[in-house]
């Protein structure tokens, strides 16, 4: 049975400035009409009526005459069958002290969300039942976050089927963050993670059936930048009670992969063909920040020794930014990576370190803010790498000879992704919902028993709060979650 307790409705319309590139090449500029519609809801009330301060929530009821039953039925039969194509989707009637939503009617139905999200946690080591794993986590949610440590990492259920793709939280507070994932799937946090809130924006995709998959979310204070796929740029302003939808040239080069708040007004993008923008003025003007794409690259050094660069399709599989604006790419087909300097015109492509191709790669850097430099990289079958060596990023230097294999054993499942708490401590995850742990810096590393019942697989591995807070995300809803000591 839903139920839903409204705690408040905000309509926000704005009128996207034009997108301006400015540096190599312009692009041109585009207007768009977008309205974006939120609903916070928390959990307790009946689904029939709720009521929080003067503003009621009150769901469609079926008229009282016989004649009406008949055409409900029939409204039901169509809502059924919207409803099972998206979960989350609702019609209804809502009544706040600041806005009022008319009748929904059947032909011109705007979908509002079931805007409800229950959570449910428990510990997953094996043996330990939902039970007693429900009596555990209590004392956990009644101590404040630095009081909560856990023994293991928590399952949290978001109420959805879909993958989850990014999270990420403020760092001026590290109590209110946002994950984002496929079907438009948006929830925010203001407790550090412990309970999660159902989003949803009207009007997206302009009347087409345009199903949005949110692939990467960045928070700086008030400032929140969400990218998505087909190409999709949004930006708030406030912490993300309103939004506006930044429109995004057909003409760019590659599609918006990657971006990063970096303070009030000024965010930095990079896209799947190597395109690194900044913008000062909230998206009205981005300015190139290198010379070339990585095809205009490569078709300069592929005669260098970097073997499949002429196999280059265009664009990469894996991007990825670290805090001083490093760069590091792994290109669609494996075959090689590429790293990029803050402040260098263009990319540099290195070798992969075998005949293996290259799953994923990622930056050393820890979240405890404790000085680290290298790489990691996966391969194909389940093997691991990494170095230390600052010569990672020097094209002359052969990858192989400063790249060390790590011992670990992953039955060829593969890793796709690593994140460093300490120097000493990291995290992995992988197919099938794998864990493993180090606490050597990655020379030798260990199953952990958490991920031993996952029913899916794990994508995404982040550590916040100084390292004090992980999260674990992936396909099927899945959000891990663990709170460690220091």
């Amino acid at each position: 049975m839903w139920s839903a307790l409204a705690t408040g409705a905000v309509i926000a319309c704005t009128t996207p400035h034009a997108w301006v590139q400015t540096g190599y090449g312009q692009l041109p500029k585009t207007k768009q009409n977008f309205a974006i519609k939120s609903h916070v809801d928390m959990s307790g009330a009946t689904a029939k009526d709720s009521i929080n301060g003067g503003a009621a929530t009150t769901y469609v009821h079926a008229q009282k005459n016989q004649a009406s039953w008949l055409a409900l039925a029939a409204s039901l039969g169509a809502l059924g069958a919207a409803f099972r194509a998206n979960r989350r989707k609702f019609v209804r009637k809502c009544t706040t002290a600041e806005h009022a939503c008319d009748d929904v009617q059947a032909d011109d139905l705007e979908q509002c969300e079931e805007v409800l999200v229950e959570h449910s946690r428990r510990e997953i080591v094996a043996g330990t039942s939902l039970i007693a794993a429900g009596s555990s986590a209590a004392p956990a949610l009644a101590g404040g976050a630095g009081a909560e440590v856990d023994e293991t990492w928590v399952q949290y259920d978001l109420n959805t089927g879909e993958t989850l793709y990014d999270i990420d939280f403020d760092p001026e507070d590290p109590l209110h963050g946002f994950v984002v994932g496929a079907r438009g799937l948006f929830y925010e946090t203001k407790d550090g993670g412990k309970r999660w809130i159902s989003r949803s924006f009207q009007n997206l995709s302009k009347g087409e059936e345009i199903s949005y998959r949110f692939q990467n979310v960045s928070i700086k204070g008030k400032e929140v930048w969400i990218v998505g796929k087909p190409p999709l740029l949004l930006h708030s302003k406030d912490s993300g009670s309103t939004w506006k939808k930044v429109p995004v040239s057909r003409k760019l080069p590659g599609e918006p992969k990657v971006i990063t708040a970096l303070a009030e007004g000024k965010a930095e993008m990079a896209t799947s063909s190597g395109a690194v923008y900044t913008t000062e003025n909230d998206g009205k003007n981005w300015r190139s920040q290198i010379r070339e794409t990585i095809d205009a690259t490569l078709n300069r050094v592929s005669s260098s020794g970097v073997s499949g660069a002429s196999y280059f399709s265009g664009s990469v599989k894996s991007l990825t930014r670290d805090t001083d604006g490093k760069y590091l790419a792994v290109a669609q087909r494996g075959n090689f990576y590429l790293t990029l300097e803050p402040g260098t015109p263009q990319w540099v492509p290195h070798n992969r370190i075998s005949a293996r191709r290259i799953q994923a790669m990622g930056f050393r850097s820890t979240a405890n803010q404790e000085p680290a430099e290298g790489v990691w990289m996966s391969l194909n079958g389940g093997s691991l790498a990494s170095t230390p060596d600052p010569k990672y990023k020097e094209m002359n230097v052969e990858s192989k000879e400063i790249y060390k294999t790590a011992e670990i054993r992953t039955g060829g499942i593969g890793i796709i992704d690593i994140a460093f708490r300490t120097p000493k401590e990291a995290w992995a995850v992988g197919g099938s919902g794998v864990i493993y742990y180090t606490k050597d810096g990655g020379d030798k590393w260990q199953f952990d028993l958490s991920g031993n019942e996952l029913p899916c697989n794990l994508y995404n591995v982040k550590f916040f709060d100084n390292g004090k807070l992980g999260f674990m995300i992936g396909s099927a809803g899945i959000l891990l979650r663990k709170r460690f000591a220091a």
